[in-house]
């Protein structure tokens, strides 16, 4: 006799079809393929949220400018501005 709990769910026609998909490629049994993907949900549920620098990671030293921009942004952006609107 199987262990755990039995569930019983209402799904929409494109929810099936996506599940039937996925039984007949994966090979996994309905019973598999629902509970992975309750894992992994709950896994990425749980993961720490990124920090900004990891989001921008794949931009941070991208782009040239002065080595000094940081510390004087607002002469920096009120000379662009002027240039692009003289």
């Amino acid at each position: 006799m199987p262990s755990g709990r039995r569930v019983n769910a209402r799904l929409d026609p494109a929810t099936q079809a996506e599940l039937e998909c996925l039984v007949r490629e994966s090979g996994m049994t309905v019973t598999e393929v629902i509970r992975t993907a309750i894992h992994r949900l709950y896994q990425q549920r749980r993961a720490p949220a990124p920090s900004v620098a990891d989001v921008f990671a794949d931009l941070i030293g991208a782009i040239e400018g002065p080595a000094d921009w940081s510390s004087d942004v607002k002469k920096a952006l009120s000379e662009g501005l002027g240039r692009k609107h003289a």
